[in-house]
């Protein structure tokens, strides 16, 4: 009895595992970062006279065109001063021409014509700054876009330089991310970015690289990237200035890569490992580990550059602890038994009843 143990410790067991194919196809690598949504055209519109608010006749939502009138300030004090610099140059005016027609009689001096001249193009100039004022009574919109804040109210005083509102133009959305130095190389202008709200969810959309800093940041070894939004993407519906987000660039794509499952990796230091099922010996097959050369690698899949080639069958599960030439048992997801080919992975069921009257 103490033999048969001993003759059956010595006999080989084999690891079950689960096996797949080498596949072609395609794979990108991509890169992400966290961001906030931005617009880069933006303006405060800002009260340029002091006195009463009137007529304000925009909401928050609201989208104005360039040059509309928004409100208007009380400009009682500001037409009363126009009127007395207009009243002040047509007196310098008439000054003017009766000093100039004494000098023409040689009654006048020319330096008593050249204080009228300089006094009259003096309330030229106060009347300009005094139609300016009555101009500047008029809000309006100094560009076209949505009004995102109103932050005064009609009837109420303002100074000279307070906040009226805030116009956004969502056409001018950008998201702005920091990638690290190394892949810059990888990063061009005008390719495709994924745009996923993290906060506010159901915002999905594709932007573009847009503009790449001709600088990198010595502090984080970053560059600044600008990724521009269609404006499709933009409103309520969509992405809005402040809103987080998360930007996905394709820095790298392949069409037809060797591509395995990320997981069926086995890394060694600084190498990598794939076991390969090796069907060519008579007790069975055997998983060979085989060190591979990786390319691009994305969230599931990785490419191989070196190593295996397509159609060759790998370990899919059940490679943690494997060693080199094990010999292996070849199951399927369920525990069934399938048969090792050099082909393909196609699953063969063994009846276990007649396993058993062979053994």
């Amino acid at each position: 009895m103490a033999k048969d143990r001993d003759d059956d410790d010595a006999t080989e067991r084999a690891a079950a595992v689960v096996t797949t194919t080498v596949k072609s196809g395609p794979i990108d690598a991509k890169l992400s970062a966290a961001s906030t949504i931005e617009a880069e055209r933006m303006v405060t519109v800002h009260a340029e006279s002091t006195g009463r608010l009137v007529d304000l006749v925009f909401e928050e939502g609201d989208v104005v065109e360039s040059g509309k009138l928004l409100g208007r300030i009380r400009s009682d004090m500001q037409s009363s001063g126009l009127d007395r610099a207009s009243t002040s140059s047509a007196k310098a005016k008439a000054d003017l021409d009766t000093i100039e027609a004494l000098f023409a009689q040689k009654v006048a001096s020319k330096q008593e014509v050249d204080a009228a001249r300089l006094a009259y193009r003096t309330s030229l100039l106060d009347v300009s700054d005094r139609k300016r004022d009555v101009r500047n009574t008029k809000i309006v919109a100094p560009m076209a876009g949505t009004i995102t804040q109103r932050v005064a109210s009609e009837g109420g005083f303002i100074a000279s330089g307070a906040q009226i509102a805030t116009i956004v133009d969502f056409g001018s959305l950008v998201a702005r991310v920091y990638i690290p130095e190394r892949e810059l190389d990888r990063v061009v202008v005008g390719r495709p970015a994924e745009i996923l709200g993290k906060a506010a969810l159901g915002r999905r959309g594709t932007g573009k690289v847009s503009r790449i800093a001709p600088v990198v940041d010595a502090t984080t070894g970053t560059v600044k990237v600008t990724i521009s939004l269609p404006r499709e993407l933009a409103g309520n519906k969509g992405f809005v200035p402040g809103m987080y987000a998360e930007v996905t660039l394709t820095t790298e794509s392949r069409t037809n890569a060797t591509l395995v499952p990320k997981h069926v990796l086995v890394r060694d230091d600084d190498e990598v490992f794939v076991f390969v099922i090796d069907a060519s010996g008579s007790d069975g097959p055997r998983a060979r580990r085989t060190r591979v050369e990786l390319g691009l690698v994305d969230d599931v899949n990785a490419e191989i550059l070196r190593g295996i080639e397509v159609g060759a069958e790998i370990v899919e599960s059940g490679q943690a602890g494997l060693k080199d030439g094990a010999l292996v048992e070849l199951v399927d997801g369920t525990g069934q038994r399938v048969e090792a080919t050099t082909a393909s992975a196609s699953v063969v069921r063994v009846d276990e009843s007649a396993t058993r009257e062979g053994a």
